[in-house]
């Protein structure tokens, strides 16, 4: 049984992949709760936006440089060690939220099992990605992409990160604005 913190309490589960399961029935949950809100709130509209054409731009230069098929090609069929069994407890309920915003049909079950939970024969089935997926090169991919392609490739994917991250703040105040706040009473502090 692995623990996972998350603010202050600790969340169990029995494997990464219980643990992707259990962040998308949560956002799923957040969705159908939140979602139609945040799809017509003021701050969050505009900005699902420009995350929605961050990632296009991204993903294009992703493909047209060669990275899509590299990655999916070594998680698939070797060695693969990007999209390692694990790597999905870094997409929490607010990231899967996100996805669904966008319009993901984020899976409910995992195509290989020894892998990430959100890896398939295809790639990656998720639109919005963790920092550590869209940062990370491996060492082929240094060697094999142009210097000059790659530092586009890493400009676009801190644009993304940005406002990827703009939105999850968003987001998150939204979230939190709509739960229940803990009483401090009778625990001696003054608020």
């Amino acid at each position: 049984m692995r623990a996972r913190k998350e603010g202050s309490r600790p969340i169990m589960h029995e494997s990464p992949h219980q643990y992707a399961l259990q962040e998308v029935e949560r956002a799923k949950l957040l969705y159908l709760e939140l979602g139609r809100g945040i799809l017509c709130d003021p701050e969050s509209a505009p900005l699902l936006g420009r995350y929605r054409e961050a990632i296009r731009k991204t993903s294009g230069l992703m493909r047209t440089s060669g990275v899509v098929s590299a990655c999916t090609e070594c998680a698939v069929r070797g060695p693969g060690s990007c999209c390692f069994k694990g790597i999905e407890e870094n997409c929490d309920r607010v990231l899967l939220l996100l996805n669904l915003l966008l319009g993901c049909n984020v899976p409910e079950t995992a195509e290989m099992s020894e892998e990430c939970f959100f890896l398939s024969g295809e790639g990656c089935r998720l639109i919005a990605k963790s920092s550590f997926c869209l940062n990370y090169l491996c060492p082929g991919l240094n060697e094999f992409l142009d210097s000059k392609v790659k530092e586009s490739l890493l400009r676009a994917v801190g644009d993304e990160l940005a406002v990827g991250w703009e939105l999850e703040m968003a987001v998150r105040k939204r979230i939190l604005s709509l739960s229940p706040r803990p009483s401090c009473k009778g625990r001696g502090i003054g608020v």
